[in-house]
């Protein structure tokens, strides 16, 4: 990395010696952009958070099947339907390990 390189990802930062207008932040600034940060984490925490209460009990009440489907399809399907998805996973696999094979 040359020194011109470092330069130009510089320019859209301000310095004491090229803008003497600015004089940077001042406490209650600062106080501010810390409490908006605070914030911020913790609206990201209680989203997560309610997200993972939703999963968990999504799968307390439809077992572990509810992780692989939405909770209107995971209603509606029947042993029948897992036995038919688990036949042509299967085949689909097998399928796929025996063209390996032939390689």
């Amino acid at each position: 990395m040359s020194s011109s390189d470092t330069d130009t990802s510089r320019s859209n930062l301000p310095m004491a010696d090229e803008s003497p207008e600015w004089q940077g932040m001042t406490l209650d600034q600062l106080r501010r952009a810390r409490a908006k940060a605070l914030v911020r984490r913790e609206v990201g925490r209680a989203t997560m958070q309610y997200s993972l209460d939703n999963v968990k009990d999504n799968v307390e009440s439809n077992g572990i099947r509810a992780l692989m489907f939405s909770p209107g399809t995971v209603s509606h399907l029947k042993t029948a339907d897992y036995v038919l998805l688990g036949f042509k996973l299967t085949r689909w696999l097998m399928g796929l390990r025996n063209n390996r094979r032939r390689r």
